[in-house]
């Protein structure tokens, strides 16, 4: 195990590169050497058949090992699975918080999901504002929704969460604007609420402005010709400003394959 290090290192750069039989053939005698990460990942390799033959029985023992060895991403992975079969809540529950201990921000989701459910608000909103920490810009829009005890700090919660990447902020703030008389913003937050952004390098105004044609006209199809061509120019330096500061979190996924 001495060099476990190093060659999970290698293993890992060859399942991001997509050379899955190098990385397969690295991580399996780590993983018989119980290395949580290698059977985590060959785990996934073995359910999705990359780079070895598909074995979803094996896979699954595989990923239950990793759970086993804490592995937060295969904890996750074992809850859901639970969940979908009607599993334990206790051994679901378990899982969560030993992942959430770990920092897991999808756990952390779910923890303070489970505290909302049951009335339990201080622990919600903890867990709510630590998952924020770990980069899950949901937890932005459950604080704002939940928790803010204004209509600023409302508002400033879910901008932090729209710039993060969260689309069902900007939809509660195009809903918010749309109540003003500001409709550049309301135009502006429907826009991004409608499946924008998604353009991290270049910005395809074209299509922003087939969704804003498509999805927000009729936020200012009362103004006349004028007003709303000045509207639509005040739009355009909105929507620059946001992704001037946009900075998405990615959320977490499941056994990705494809780097």
């Amino acid at each position: 195990m001495a060099f476990a290090g190093p060659a999970l290192e290698d293993g890992i750069a060859a399942y991001q590169q997509g050379k899955f039989e190098q990385s397969a053939s690295i991580f399996q005698p780590l993983a018989q050497n119980g290395d949580a990460t290698a059977q985590y990942l060959l785990s996934c390799q073995m359910i999705n058949g990359a780079g070895l033959a598909a074995n979803q029985q094996a896979g699954w023992e595989m990923l239950d090992q990793a759970a086993q060895g804490g592995h937060p991403d295969a904890e996750i992975l074992q809850a859901r699975r639970l969940e979908a079969t009607q599993g334990s809540m206790h051994d679901i529950k378990v899982l969560y918080e030993d992942a959430a201990r770990q920092g897991n921000a999808q756990a952390l989701m779910w923890l303070g999901l489970d505290h909302l459910q049951n009335d339990r608000m201080d622990d919600a909103r903890e867990q709510f504002e630590n998952a924020w920490a770990a980069g899950d810009p949901r937890a932005g829009t459950m604080i704002a929704t939940r928790f803010a005890k204004n209509r600023q700090e409302r508002e400033d919660w879910l901008r932090k969460a729209a710039q993060h990447g969260e689309t069902h902020a900007a939809a509660y703030l195009a809903k918010d604007y749309e109540k003003s008389d500001d409709k550049a913003q309301a135009m502006g937050w429907c826009a991004i609420a409608s499946g924008l952004p998604g353009h991290e390098a270049n910005v395809d105004w074209k299509e922003i402005g087939n969704a804003i044609a498509k999805n927000c006209a009729r936020l200012d199809a009362d103004m006349t010709p004028d007003a709303r061509a000045d509207n639509r120019d005040k739009v355009d330096q909105f929507l620059k400003s946001f992704f001037a500061e946009y900075q998405p979190w990615h959320p977490w996924r499941p056994c990705v394959i494809q780097p």
